[in-house]
């Protein structure tokens, strides 16, 4: 989203960027993210108002007036002195030579929150941000179909959206596909549907969440099959309800069951709703929907701050390099994946969408990946879809965010992933000075008693980088 308006910004050349949602606030247990249908209000009265600049994503951080360290030091001292609360690591780094201008505590391990998805979101890209994920329908004989899931979570009961990244794969789509096929093969009469779910392995639940956040909604078992990331489709099935399903592969195999009588019934099939049993090795593929990329997958999920979708990304990924879908391979995987790009390893990481309290990971490795982002390799610079834009989308576009005087010249130039938790908040991205520099930057604040009073302190302080 972007409107006409007077840009500062004149030393670099820029491109205008379509901003999504990253929601984000305080709530029970440890986590902030409000549910679907509250992302989608967000959404509506996300611009603030009186932007002061376009939005804007650099394309040469080399350029501009390079920033001198010691003012920086004194001014951004000043701000994180103010805070008055808990403790802040901070670095920033010029994004074109990889100089440290400013650090604080930046090699010490802090709990990121949501900064913590920064790590699968980099590790996916690298690996295969191309990559689709594939629900079919399988024939194990002439009376028996199963339903496969493929690690997509993102699928609406409805058509296939070829240009929507949730619901790009519809299940009314996969239903027809399956009947033509049938039919083309001369089966009829009635069939049963089993239910293969067996690509992800290990618990569905990390035993780090708290227990309020399950029972809240903030999160929910993680699955390779679901409607709308978890959520259940709502009375007319075409959008996202508030609530989570029990068993999300289930609903979505009951659906697809109920869709097949009804497109079958003229061709004389029809269907009952089989047990949950891997696809057998002879079974052959009569039907499939493919998902959204992965990259286009996990720009979403940076940008709505979305737990369950991290989650089930982190397991693809694993997926994707050969691993069981377990968490705890999605884990080793990304660890791994990072070492061999010469990124730090050295981080502490019990969970991937940033829940848990027992995560530890320091500015400098966040800082290292955004530096990536913006002067990095193609794929690596395609983390950058997923930041949200002060100003203008997510917890960064909210009225509340970048309003006061001192924080307003930064709307639409500081780009940064948020993270929230009760105690905890962090601001991770870059920014481009009035000089045209671009520098990244990665905030963490712990222990903190007035989460909403910190997030003025974050606010200024990525202003200050801005106001060079």
């Amino acid at each position: 989203m972007s409107e006409s308006v007077t840009t500062r910004k004149k030393a670099a050349g820029w491109w205008a960027a379509t901003a999504l949602l990253a929601s984000g606030c305080i709530g029970a247990g440890t986590w902030a993210v409000p549910t679907w249908s509250e992302t989608q209000r967000l959404q509506a009265t996300a611009i603030a108002p009186a932007s002061s600049a376009q939005v804007q994503q650099v394309e040469s951080a080399s350029e501009g007036t390079p920033v001198d360290a010691a003012t920086l030091t004194a001014d951004a001292n000043a701000v994180l002195d103010s805070l008055g609360q808990g403790t802040a690591s901070t670095q920033v780094v010029d994004a074109a030579t990889g100089q440290v201008l400013y650090s604080r505590d930046a090699s010490t391990g802090r709990v990121p929150a949501s900064n913590m998805k920064m790590l699968v979101d980099y590790a996916l890209l690298a690996t295969a941000p191309q990559a689709r994920f594939k629900t079919s329908v399988e024939l194990a004989d002439p009376q028996t179909l199963t339903l496969v899931a493929g690690g997509d979570t993102l699928l609406v009961p409805g058509e296939s959206d070829p240009d929507a990244v949730m619901g790009h794969a519809g299940i009314t789509t996969l239903a027809q596909k399956t009947v033509d096929a049938l039919k083309s093969q001369g089966i009829t009469g009635e069939l049963v549907v089993n239910l293969d779910t067996s690509i992800f392995a290990g618990p569905a639940l990390n035993s780090d969440w708290a227990q309020e956040d399950i029972d809240s909604g903030f999160m929910t078992e993680v699955t390779p099959l679901a409607f709308f990331s978890h959520y259940s489709p709502d009375g007319s099935g075409s959008e996202a309800s508030t609530s989570r399903p029990q068993d999300a592969p289930g609903q979505v195999h009951q659906q697809l069951v109920s869709t097949l009588n009804r497109v079958g019934k003229d061709a004389g099939l029809s269907f009952i709703t089989g047990a949950q049993s891997p696809s057998g090795e002879d079974a052959t593929e009569l039907a499939a929907v493919e998902s959204a990329t992965a990259a286009q997958q996990s720009a979403l999920m940076m940008q709505q701050s979305d737990n369950s979708l991290a989650e089930v990304l982190g397991r693809n990924l694993s997926v994707a390099r050969g691993g069981d879908g377990s968490q705890s391979d999605a884990l080793a995987q990304i660890r791994a994946v990072l070492g061999d790009r010469g990124l730090p390893t050295d981080y502490q990481q019990t969970d991937i969408s940033g829940l848990s309290l027992n995560n530890k990971v320091s500015n400098e490795l966040l800082t290292d990946m955004t530096q990536r982002a913006v002067t990095g390799t193609d794929s690596e610079r395609l983390a950058l879809a997923g930041l949200p834009v002060a100003g203008y989308s997510g917890t960064l576009g909210l009225p509340t965010r970048f309003n006061s005087p001192e924080e307003v010249e930064a709307r639409g130039l500081v780009r940064a992933k948020t993270g929230t938790l009760n105690s905890v908040l962090s601001l991770t991205g870059y920014t481009v000075t009035d000089g045209g520099r671009v520098l990244a930057f990665s905030v963490i604040m712990n222990d903190l008693e007035d989460a909403e009073a910190a997030k003025n302190v974050i606010d200024r302080f990525s202003a200050t980088l801005t106001d060079r």
